[in-house]
């Protein structure tokens, strides 16, 4: 009965980052990334295939082998990166069991 009817909990500062806040940044940096990564990928084999076509007049054939090799590429980093997350964060969790 003497409980309060509330529990006071403690005071975080505005700039203080909990476990979870910190997590979630790293998650969206990696996101990004590898969104950027695509982009990047697709856009220079648009942008290759285009000089190319217009140079060689090949009517968009080079084109579009640029940019599905600009897909395939970037899948294709965008996989390893992904991989080497795994890899990294395995390391990190079988160091803190030892």
């Amino acid at each position: 009965m003497s409980e309060p009817p509330f529990i006071k909990r403690p005071r975080r500062g505005i700039f203080k980052r909990s476990q979870n806040d910190t997590q979630l940044v790293k998650d969206l940096a990696i996101v990004t990334q590898l969104g950027f990564v695509m982009a990047g990928s697709i856009g220079l084999g648009f942008w290759l295939g285009y000089e190319l076509d217009e140079r060689l007049n090949a009517h968009g054939i080079v084109l579009v082998i640029f940019i599905l090799l600009g897909i395939f590429g970037g899948g294709w980093t965008v996989y390893r990166q992904i991989q080497d997350m795994y890899k990294t964060d395995t390391r990190k969790r079988n160091k803190k069991r030892t």
